[in-house]
Parts: C-alpha cells; structure tokens; sequence
C-alpha cells in the first residue's frame, strides 16, 4: 500500500517535471533549432526536385503548387496561432481551438477546390500536384494548433523536437520516392504520410499533457473565436498572397519552367523570414503581458524586438550575398548560374515579409484586427498592380520589386497604427 502511494507521488511529481515550463531563452533556443531544421529540409526537397528531375518542369509544379499551399495555409491557420498563445486569460480552452482548427481546415479545401482549376486553367498536371500537396499542408496546419498549446504553456522544445523529426523525416521520404519512381505526386504523398505519423505519434500524446484535446463544437464559441480572427484571417491571406499570387502570375504568363528557376533561387531565401519569426514568436506571451500591464513598458519590447529584427535580418541578407551565387551552383549545379543575381533581391524580399509579419501579429497582440487587414490590403492591391508593368520591365526581379514595394507599404502603415494607439 505504502508503495504504491510513492509510485503514485512519483508519477504526479514526474509530470510536473515534464510540463515546467521552461524560460524564454531556452524556448527560442529549442524552437529556432527544430523550425529551422524542418524549414531547411522543406528547401532542399526543392534542390532533390531538380537533382532527381530530367528538367525544371517538376521544380515548377512543385513551386506552383507550394504557392498554393501558402493560400490554404492561411484559411486554415485563420490566424489564430497568435491570439492563441496571447490568450493569457483562457477565454477558449484547447479543445476549442482544436474544433475550430478543423473547421478552418474543411473551408480551406473548399475555397482551393475552387481556386485551384481556375488559377491552373485546368492544367491536370498543375491540379493533381496541388491537391496532393494540400494534403500535406492539411496536417502541417492541425499540428500548428498543437503548437499553440505547447507555446502558451512554455514547452517549445516538443514543438522543435517534433520538427527535427518531421524535417528528417519529410526529406528522406520524398527524396526516396522522387529517386524510386520519378514521380512527384508518389514523392509528396510519400513526404505527407511520414508526417502524420509524427503528428500521430509525437504530437498528440504530448498535447494531451496539457489538458483534454478532444474537439468540442461549440456553435457559440466557434463563432465568437471566428468573428474575432476574421479580420487577422482575412490578413494574414493577403498578407501570404502578396509573394504567392506575383509567383502565380509570374508562372502563368512565363510557363512552369521559368517558374521553377526563379523558385529555385528563392526558396532558400525564406529561411530568413521564418528565422525572424522563430526569434520572435516565443516573445508573443510576453508582449502580450507586457501590454496588459504598461503601454508604455509593451512599445519598448516592441521597438527593442523590430530593432533585433532589423540587425539580424540585415546581417543575414549581407553575408547571403556575398556567398550565395556559390552556394546555389553547388546546390543546383552550373544550369542555375543565370539566374543567382536574383538572390540579393530575393533576401530582401524575405526580410521585407518577416518583418510585415512581426507587425501583423503585434497588431493582433494589440486585438486591432481591422487596422491589419487594411494595411495588408492596401499593400496586397499595390504589389499586384505593380507586378505587371516591373515583370514585364525586368523580368524576374519584377517578382521582387513588387513584393518590396507591397510589403514597405504595409509595414510603414502598421508601425503607425501600432505606435498611435
């Protein structure tokens, strides 16, 4: 009896150990490692794409379809990963996010059932391929509910260990049956499956730590969450749309080929925006709290983060420069070397992106979901109409100038409405 008393005691006092949350350091730390990791294996699927293709077409389906994700994404994330963290009172529980996370998920395909054979013209080879990625994209954004949880809760390292597993992972199997088959709908299927078992395996089980994740539809509830990220969904959509829909277009009028060779050169470059985003998510709690006690306290965390942004970014972007021709031949091999005078261009692009984002969320943090969906739309619109006159003046690049010049109008127009409040 004595015993099992202790072995009960023991059990309790071991979960927690398991479920202390840790500090903001060793948060970043964990998380950065595995993002990055994840992100680092997503970009060289796209260097196997060409390694293990007769041609750039496949890199250009692949890039197309990879646009297309990034649309659905931003459905089903609805944006809700921030407010969720930020949701230092618990106005909704886990299984709230988790239900709505489902529902956003089942609207996404349905808007991407539509949108996709119009945007391909019904091109079997674009649609097939983009559909299946979707698949993918499906279980990458229900793990980022699971991702919410161990953020607000201080426990990033299951959130980087998971994506050190999903990134080994993804690129081994789609690699694998790239390499075996030669095709790419069998290589992303391959890549799709070997994340949802981690997501099964690891993801769940861990989740559960924190408390029941078993979906509960509220009509009530899910509404209210929807009406409140409807703006910051709605956003973050064209805030995602800016790169993707200049790409799409760029694709359509040049063809997947020259499509593929500016992906080719770009895809790496994001490694920089979503760096940013990693340095700064684990501090979302804290500007949160920061801002519930002292508006004044929360603006200097705010500057003090955009300015870290800025110097680390720009430090990426300078050093990314100067090596990255090199870098992109011994990736590609010699047929990339036309193109790697895009990449300074491209770096650029990206940190502009990175840096939108750290605002749209800040703008979030601040509940101000209308102000963010101005902004992004005001620069969605530019970037769009600006791309048909700068790609028709200088080609690919045209791809970058537009971004730079959407994302500068939005990021101007959001640090006015963060620091006017």
């Amino acid at each position: 009896m004595w015993l099992s008393t202790v072995n009960i005691q023991n059990e309790r006092h071991s979960k927690q150990r398991a479920i202390e949350p840790l500090s903001v350091a060793q948060n970043t730390f964990f998380n950065a490692i595995g993002c990055l990791c994840y992100l680092g294996c997503q970009w060289v699927t796209t260097v196997m794409v060409v390694r293990l293709s007769s041609s750039y077409g496949n890199s250009g389906l692949y890039a197309f379809a990879m646009a297309t994700g990034i649309i659905f994404a931003s459905i089903a994330l609805y944006k809700v990963r921030t407010f969720q963290v930020s949701d230092i009172s618990n106005q909704f529980s886990n299984s709230s996010y988790i239900a709505f996370r489902l529902i956003t998920i089942l609207i996404g395909w349905i808007v991407c059932a539509v949108y996709i054979p119009i945007a391909t013209n019904r091109q079997m080879s674009l649609i097939t391929v983009s559909f299946l990625y979707l698949v993918f994209k499906t279980d990458e954004s229900f793990s980022d509910v699971l991702y919410g949880i161990y953020q607000k809760n201080g426990r990033m390292d299951y959130i980087g260990i998971s994506q050190f597993i999903r990134g080994f992972l993804s690129l081994c199997t789609f690699s694998a049956g790239l390499a075996l088959t030669d095709s790419l709908s069998t290589a992303i299927v391959s890549m799709t499956v070997s994340c949802m078992l981690v997501t099964i395996v690891y993801d769940l089980p861990h989740a559960r730590r924190f408390g029941s994740i078993k979906p509960i539809f509220d009509n009530s509830t899910l509404l209210s969450l929807a009406k409140i990220c409807f703006f910051a969904m709605l956003a973050s959509l064209l805030a995602n749309s800016i790169v993707s829909s200049v790409r799409q277009y760029f694709g359509i009028v040049n063809g997947s080929e020259a499509l593929g060779h500016y992906a080719s050169v770009a895809t790496p470059a994001v490694l920089i925006q979503v760096a940013a985003t990693y340095l700064y998510s684990p501090l979302i709690g804290k500007l949160a709290a920061d801002l519930k006690k002292d508006r004044v306290l929360f603006l200097k965390s705010f500057i003090k983060t955009m300015g870290m942004l800025i110097l680390v970014m720009g430090i990426c972007v300078l050093a990314l420069s100067l090596v990255g021709s090199k870098l992109l031949i011994i990736a590609f091999g010699d047929s990339i070397q036309p193109y790697t005078y895009l990449f300074p261009y491209v770096l650029i692009a990206t940190a502009a992106v990175g840096l939108l984002l750290y605002c749209n969320d800040v703008l979030i943090i601040q509940r101000r979901m209308k102000q963010t969906l101005i902004c992004n739309g005001v620069a969605f619109t530019c970037a769009i109409v600006s791309a048909i006159p700068l790609i028709a003046i200088s080609d690919m690049n045209g791809i970058n100038y537009s971004i730079i010049l959407g994302c500068s109008i939005a990021i101007l127009s959001s640090l006015f409405c963060i620091i006017r409040r």
